[in-house]
């Protein structure tokens, strides 16, 4: 009996300590939680985009670019109708493939010149997009593809009957760019244009009556600006 009064006065001491200094501590305790909380919040991203790791993109556009006739002769116009896909191995950083179909008309018949040529060049790209704000891109890209070309050419001199050769062979083509991309549908689709410089290497042989014509291999170099209005969803 004795003990437990004993007891009871030590009980009595320790909760008049301790009670009075949970409640001494308990702001200390909250701001230390409340700090801890705001240091484990993710960061929010200053762009909504759909550019991040694992993320991937596809889009198509139209392309404009000059186009000289294999001779040199004359420089007209080129429309590329493009398709593009891209993975990002990394965040704003892709990988990807481009497939472009491409037609050039070079049109002067009263000094005797035409040529109409049709490519189909496909390889691989790189892109990085740099965010400037929530919705405004910057798309710097690079790239290199190769594949079939075909060209309709004149031969004849200017008054004379019209007397043509086809001109049949490949190309490669390694492009650098950058341009502008708008998010016009959030963290869906984006639209936007590219300022590319391209270099086009070709080889070619001259084609009459279905058979190639013998000596007629001809390598060419072209280098010029294009640019290409693109849109594209990302997902």
């Amino acid at each position: 009996m004795k003990n437990k009064q004993r007891l009871m006065p030590a009980k009595a001491v320790l909760l008049f300590v301790l009670v009075p200094l949970m409640l001494a501590l308990t702001p200390f305790i909250t701001s230390s939680a409340q700090t801890l909380d705001v240091t484990k919040a993710p960061s929010k991203k200053a762009y909504t985009l759909k550019i991040n790791k694992g993320d991937y993109w596809i889009g198509g556009g139209l392309g404009l670019s000059g186009s000289v006739a294999p001779m040199g002769q004359y420089i007209g116009t080129a429309a590329q109708l493009s398709a593009k896909g891209g993975y990002h191995i990394i965040d704003k950083l892709s990988v990807g493939v481009s497939l472009t179909a491409g037609i050039s008309i070079s049109d002067k018949k009263s000094k005797g010149i035409y040529t109409r040529g049709i490519s189909m060049l496909v390889g691989p790209i790189v892109q990085y997009m740099i965010p400037l704000s929530k919705t405004f891109f910057l798309a710097p890209i690079v790239g290199a593809t190769w594949g079939p070309i075909s060209v309709k050419s004149m031969v004849s001199q200017p008054g004379a009957p019209e007397e043509y050769v086809k001109i049949k062979g490949h190309a490669f083509c390694q492009l650098a760019g950058i341009g502008p991309f708008f998010e016009v549908i959030p963290e869906k689709a984006s639209f936007g244009a590219q300022i590319l410089v391209s270099s086009l290497q070709q080889t070619t042989t001259l084609h009459s009556n279905g058979s190639e014509i013998p000596g007629t291999k001809v390598k060419d170099n072209k280098s010029g600006p294009a640019l290409n209005i693109e849109f594209r969803l990302h997902f």
